[in-house]
């Protein structure tokens, strides 16, 4: 049980980082997101924090605000996972997709074993 909380806690960890090292570059400052991005940054950071130090009520607090901003994520595309993962703006090609978003939007499989 505690490999899991390690493995969780690494995850976390490499969340806060990148959270933490964006750059807008030039993009517009957006309060909300700024606010949910921080918000990320500390529940993200107490669950590394507290499967460090062996607080491990700490981090499942702070799993269950990731949790429900997964949900409330998940609820705001009305379950299209797929669209979770479309970023406009970043792409060079200009269609908005990223390679995990044209992977979940294939609608078959490659692999014949898989049919």
């Amino acid at each position: 049980m505690k490999t899991l909380y390690v493995f969780q806690a690494l995850l976390c960890a490499l969340i806060a980082i990148r959270l933490l090292f964006f750059r807008r570059n030039g993009a517009a400052h957006r309060p909300w997101a700024a606010r949910l991005a921080y918000a990320l940054i500390v529940m993200a950071g107490a669950v590394a924090i507290g499967v460090t130090f062996e607080r491990y009520e700490w981090a499942l607090l702070a799993l269950n605000g990731i949790t429900a901003i997964l949900c409330i994520a998940i609820y705001a595309v009305r379950g299209n996972v797929v669209e979770l993962f479309r970023i406009t703006g970043l792409d060079p090609d200009g269609d908005g997709e990223s390679l995990l978003l044209r992977l979940l939007r294939r609608s078959s499989h490659d692999a014949t074993a898989t049919r």
